[in-house]
């Protein structure tokens, strides 16, 4: 009897986990993208479990296909972010041919890891995804989402699952609000191959938000200064140390932060400058929240620059 009982309440735990997996992505997903259908979640659900093997059949035509993509679309076309993972799990990731057309990485790089991608082993069957799907789906009915056309889109993917088949197209209402273009490639090819690229070429932009105990503000606007104006100056991968004051409110202050890449900010973090601010502001600090944010015009950020000159 008592391992009956601790079977089900394992069996619940398991179960009530699952659900807020799902849930957790569903919520995501609507807040990035709120013009999405049933077919979009379940798109990029599949996506993650099943890779993208149904698109590379002719290595050919899917090269053309890429060539006439990188031609035709401009960046200003594009949502702005490189990439993004899959569904729940993340074990496969989206990433965008902006990547390519920005130049942290090339075009045959992102076709040959959409190729190897599509070619991994020990992929599951279409019954195992349905089998998936149809606990995932069961939880999403809970959440009484209220999406556009939902009763038709899961009768539709009722239907493809049916005789077998699993992919799907992107709702004509997310493509025309988001013009996906981008390639799946599986997790480790994208940590190993693709992202240290990414991340060495690419900017990190942040806003640090701080508030200072009200005492020690004045010390504290004078290390601010300070470690902003050493590291512009004797750091050639520090692009910008904004420090900042709200208006309504002294305590607070808001730092615009520009490193030319990851490496530049890792850097930043050992120099004398930075670390004499770190520990001597420890104490001054009352919270302290770290803003990553995607520029939506990189290239516009140079002109910004010579402007202030």
């Amino acid at each position: 009897m008592r391992k009956a009982v601790i079977l089900l309440i394992t069996l619940f735990t398991v179960l009530s986990s699952q659900a807020q997996d799902v849930q957790s992505f569903v919520s995501r997903q609507l807040q990035t993208y709120p013009k999405s259908r049933l077919l979009d979640l379940y798109k990029s659900c599949f996506q993650d479990f099943m890779g993208a093997e149904h698109l590379v059949v002719d290595h050919q035509r899917i090269k053309a296909y890429l060539d006439e993509e990188l031609n035709s679309v401009t960046l200003d076309d594009l949502m702005p972010w490189i990439y993004e993972p899959c569904g729940i799990d993340s074990s496969y990731y989206r990433v965008s041919i902006r990547a390519v057309k920005e130049g942290l990485i090339s075009e045959d790089m992102l076709l040959d890891a959409f190729i190897c991608s599509a070619n991994s082993s020990n992929r599951p069957s279409v019954d195992e995804w349905n089998e998936r799907w149809h606990k995932m789906i069961g939880t999403i009915d809970g959440m009484q989402l209220n999406l556009p056309q939902y009763n038709k889109d899961r009768q539709f993917i009722d239907s493809v699952l049916s005789v077998g088949k699993y992919a799907i197209s992107h709702s004509p209402e997310y493509r025309e609000a988001y013009r996906p273009h981008y390639r799946i490639v599986e997790r480790s090819i994208f940590e190993q191959e693709i992202l240290p690229l990414i991340e060495q070429k690419t900017m990190i932009v942040r806003i640090a938000e701080i508030e200072v105990y009200p005492e020690y503000l004045k010390d504290y606007l004078k290390a601010a200064r300070n470690v902003g104006s050493e590291s512009v100056r004797k750091e050639p991968g520090v692009i910008c140390i904004f420090p900042n004051q709200v208006r309504a409110d002294e305590t607070k202050i808001r730092i615009v932060e520009i490193y030319r890449n990851k490496e530049a900010y890792q850097h930043h973090l050992t120099t004398p400058h930075f670390q004499a601010y770190k520990q001597g502001t420890l104490h001054m600090v009352k919270s302290l929240n770290l803003l990553d944010i995607q520029p939506l015009t990189p290239d516009a950020m140079q002109q910004i620059f010579i402007k202030l000159q």
